[in-house]
């Protein structure tokens, strides 16, 4: 008797993990032991003929010993909580990274030292050549552009423009943005390019030719775009139908194809299916969108531009965060089911994403570096979306650019407020979008998988302009990382001006070890690095990469913020 009971009190000594999702403090114990003690109670009984009733109850006895110390850990009551799944993955596409290029105005060079720099540091998977717009003008074999051709749309603003931005890299580029110093680079940083053909002033011929070129250097490139939102009533002299469009794409298509079938070819298709606005009066994409639908035969993806078009002026800042957060939440999800039923069996490539209009007072601020990292979330959730591009990397002003020149003060530029901070790199001012995409970089260098997230008792968010009296999720959140789930990266974006004190579970488990946090943050929302056309900025660099390291019991997100919780197991 004092043997068995010794063994009761030595088994009841063990904990052991009960079932549930959530599991802490438990030690496993071993299956031999725990089969030990039922045997060692099947040969007491047995021994000392114990009624059935009474063996029935010792039973009951030692299964309540052996779980003496377990108890199933569970989140707080209405605590905010990030469940990471590693059993469900996917392979992380990383082509979601990238940025379009537009080098026209000749501010930097693909193989300027600052350039080069500033890029390496983005560590980008993808970039655009030789950009949006401009691609309908590029010539690649004289590497640059006719004069002639520079005011040929039917959009006077747009043909100025061009003859502006030529002038400006006759003079200082001597007129040329050359492929091979687009692709030197990108072979350098290990980039994909994203290429785009002329349909505009160009050939199919001049499209083959390329392409070929570009095989017989040993340049891996194998995606092409047929030309840039043709769609758009600039370019009615020439493609007044999308039939129009089809019938010259299918030609640059067959020409190119014939010289390298293992190409990627996409179309323009219209941003439509994410304004709702516009659905009803822009009855001219609707058509070209449908049309291209009809005749797939020919193209392997279709290229939409997002942009949340309200660039008002009037709203405050405040405001302007519940309307960009509903159009992610809201018209993301809407134009996807648009697209989906249109071209069920093809990749969607978002090759140029941003707010829209570079005077908007949105620009250049912390709530833009806000909405491009939590758009960057929303692109993980979206499965048929193979590349995308941010528009764009630089370029002149205060607005678009992720980096850009010191703009001079003058009466005539939409960028006259707030001064300039002292450059932080040479002359060039990284824009208040700049960090946001360093630690998107700096998490995609390290992962090559995508795992499930769930986040449980969400915090909420009301929008704000078409978006009011509508509740979005305050936090949205992804995870990457490497396929062993070893080094796990978090994306979050709080959209709120809260903050909030997670609670972390991987795989069922409270994970309570050490974390780092990557992240930007500001009290305002209308922080700049070098202000913008609408608000006066302070004339000093204020969006910046901050860092906190410390337990994950310990761990608070910031109130406006987008970080990356770094997780070595």
């Amino acid at each position: 008797m004092k043997f068995f009971i010794r063994i009761l009190l030595e088994v009841s000594s063990f904990q052991f993990p009960v079932s549930g999702k959530k599991v802490a403090n438990c030690a496993k114990v071993p299956k031999v032991l725990k089969l030990a003690t039922l045997q060692t109670f099947a040969h007491f009984t047995d021994f000392f003929n114990w009624s059935l009733v009474t063996g029935h109850w010792l039973l009951v006895l030692i299964m309540l010993l052996l779980s003496i110390g377990c108890e199933k850990e569970k989140p707080l009551p209405d605590a905010l909580s990030l469940e990471i799944n590693t059993r469900d993955a996917q392979p992380l596409r990383q082509a979601l990274y990238g940025f379009n290029t537009n080098m026209i105005s000749g501010d930097y060079g693909y193989l300027d030292a600052d350039f080069v720099e500033l890029t390496k540091t983005l560590a980008p998977k993808t970039l655009r050549f030789p950009g949006g717009t401009v691609g309908n003008f590029y010539h690649w074999e004289p590497g640059g552009f006719f004069e002639n051709e520079m005011a040929s749309t039917l959009n006077p603003k747009l043909n100025q423009r061009n003859k502006g931005n030529y002038v400006k890299l006759q003079k200082r580029r001597n007129g040329e943005i050359l492929f091979d110093d687009f692709m030197q680079l990108c072979n350098t940083l290990n980039i994909t390019p994203v290429v785009v053909v002329n349909l505009w002033t160009g050939s199919p011929e001049e499209s083959a030719a390329w392409v070929s070129y570009a095989k017989d250097n040993g340049y891996a490139v194998k995606h092409w775009e047929l030309g840039n939102e043709y769609y758009l009533p600039h370019y009615l002299n020439k493609y007044p139908t999308v039939e129009t469009y089809i019938t010259e794409a299918k030609k640059h298509a067959a020409a190119m194809k014939a010289v390298n079938p293992d190409i990627k070819i996409s179309v323009c298709a219209t941003p439509i299916g994410f304004h709702k606005e516009g659905w009803l009066v822009k009855t001219q994409q609707r058509k070209w969108d449908k049309g291209l639908a009809e005749d797939t035969s020919f193209y392997d993806a279709y290229t939409v531009h997002v942009y949340a078009y309200k660039a008002v002026r009037k709203k405050e800042i405040e405001e302007m965060r519940g309307y960009l957060i509903g159009w992610i939440h809201f018209a993301v999800s809407e134009a996807l089911d648009y697209y989906q039923k249109l071209f069920p069996d093809k990749e969607m490539w978002i090759t140029e994403w941003n707010i829209a209009n570079p005077a908007n007072r949105v620009a250049n601020t912390h709530l833009h570096a806000m909405y491009v990292g939590d758009f960057f979330v929303k692109m993980l959730t979206m499965p048929n979306v193979t590349q995308a591009n941010f528009h764009v990397i630089t370029g002149p002003g205060k607005g678009f650019p992720v980096f850009s020149r010191v703009t001079p003060v003058t009466p005539g530029t939409f960028w006259k407020y707030g001064g300039e901070p002292g450059s932080d790199y040479g002359n060039t001012i990284r824009r208040a979008v700049y960090p946001t995409f360093q630690l998107i970089g700096e998490a995609c260098a390290q992962a090559d998988t995508q795992f499930d997230l769930s986040i449980q008792n969400q915090r909420f968010l009301m929008g704000a302009i078409e978006y009011m009296g509508k509740q979005m999720p305050g936090i949205q959140a992804q995870v990457i990382g490497d396929k062993a789930a070893k080094h796990l990266m978090i994306l979050i974006s709080n959209r709120t001006s809260e903050q909030h004190t997670p609670q972390l579970f991987i795989d069922g488990k409270h994970y309570k070890g050490g974390v780092t946090y990557r992240y930007v943050a500001n009290e305002r929302l209308d922080a700049t690095n070098g202000g913008n056309a609408e608000m006066e900025g302070s004339g000093k660099i204020e969006v910046r990469i901050q860092e906190w390291v410390g337990k994950a019991t310990e761990f608070t997100i910031p109130q406006n913020s987008f970080g990356i919780l770094k997780i070595k197991r």
